[in-house]
């Protein structure tokens, strides 16, 4: 059970250190989704609706994209103006730092990609039936955003663990209450 719990740690911090991964994570999803829809005909989640519905989705999956975008620079924001020993180590050290900065820089891209591909979608997505298989490419870009996501969560509790640990070593200033004489 231990060697499973360290198998899975590695390939855990071997993804995370690869941000690459998400497309071939995002590759094998769709392609089994796919080759169990194609077996089955049954489970093509974005083909059944009708194409007011598909629109619908594509958008609100651009909106919502869109709004972890603000997230993710708030993330930036808070990981470039954070302050202390274990933040510094983080955006020097070579090995975390160019881990972190490839980390930010796909997070950030691919709300972009995602939001850019569900936009076009409402616009080649043009029939009832989708022939084109536009869907398709909304679920695949959909998958990646879900693989960034998780990306972003852990990025984003890293740095707030290295701020709160930097913020607990940081002396306290001492609070000087004023006498009661001096008030009276």
């Amino acid at each position: 059970m231990a060697s499973l719990v360290e198998t899975a740690r590695g390939l855990l911090h071997g993804w995370r250190s690869r941000p690459a991964a998400d497309w071939l994570l995002t590759a094998v999803a769709l392609g089994g989704h796919g080759l169990l829809v194609a077996l089955t005909g049954r489970g093509d989640i974005l083909g059944v609706p009708g194409r007011e519905q598909r629109l619908t989705i594509y958008t609100t999956g651009a909106t919502v994209v869109a709004l972890v975008g603000s997230f993710v620079t708030a993330a930036i924001a808070q990981y470039v103006s954070a302050t202390g020993r274990r933040m510094r180590v983080l955006r020097t050290a070579p090995h975390l730092a160019s881990q972190f900065r490839r980390n930010w820089v796909s997070i950030l891209s691919a709300t972009l990609f995602i939001s850019g591909v569900c936009l076009l979608a409402t616009a080649l997505d043009t029939t009832e039936a989708d022939p084109g298989g536009v869907h398709w490419a909304v679920e695949g870009v959909l998958i990646l955003g879900a693989a960034r996501a998780y990306r972003l969560l852990w990025l984003f509790n890293s740095v707030i663990q290295a701020t709160d640990r930097d913020l607990a070593d940081s002396p306290q200033p001492t609070t000087q209450h004023p006498s009661s004489s001096a008030l009276g």
